[in-house]
């Protein structure tokens, strides 16, 4: 793919080269990239899910998540807020920055521009709490709230429908539970739960 790709920036940059044929070279390189991302979510999907936990800030890896969607949230005009309160986890945070970007690009993708995000961790009790990506999208109907953590299920165009299967491979993997749940009075709301607080 990286071969096709490299091709077809270099078609396009020639000097000389027909206006439509460097056209046809960025629609190349743009369908060589979703391949990519395709294939990559495929083999991240495939992949053992090893956890190496650590005490975590839970606040600061979802600041940290949000900043590296802030692209994605402009250029829609969505508006993001962090809540709850400040606690520290245990956790794999390779996995759980991952399991936390796929689920803020899906809320992303179901929110309309405009729309309103919400990231909320809360204690639940003495030794666990859950952590809530809430969106003020069209949300999901009751009978699909169980299939969308299956592979290849999606409700994008562009989905792979991936993504919400590798978050629960990942909450699985620590012992969590994900569920979807109806955000009133719109959209969705998807909950882990289970999530050990650190000493």
């Amino acid at each position: 793919m990286n071969i096709i790709r490299g091709l077809a920036q270099m078609i396009s940059k020639q000097p000389g080269t027909l206006p439509e044929t460097q056209k046809k070279s960025r629609e190349i390189i743009d369908e060589a990239d979703k391949v990519a991302a395709q294939l990559n979510e495929f083999i991240n999907y495939s992949r053992p899910r090893e956890v190496r936990r650590s005490k975590l800030a839970l606040g600061s890896i979802v600041n940290e998540v949000v900043r590296t969607l802030n692209y994605d949230l402009e250029e829609k005009k969505i508006s993001l807020q962090v809540k709850g309160e400040q606690l520290n986890i245990e956790a794999d945070e390779q996995l759980l920055r991952q399991a936390l970007f796929n689920l803020l690009i899906n809320a992303i993708q179901a929110a309309d521009s405009n729309g309103e995000i919400q990231v909320v961790a809360e204690k639940r009790n003495a030794n666990e709490a859950s952590l809530d990506v809430r969106d003020n999208g069209p949300g999901v109907p009751s009978d699909r709230r169980s299939e969308i953590f299956k592979p290849y299920f999606t409700t994008q165009s562009k989905g792979t429908g991936l993504g919400l299967a590798v978050v629960q491979q990942i909450v699985l993997a620590h012992g969590w539970e994900v569920e979807c749940l109806a955000n009133e009075p719109r959209g969705a709301i998807f909950r882990i739960t289970h999530l050990k607080l650190a000493a």
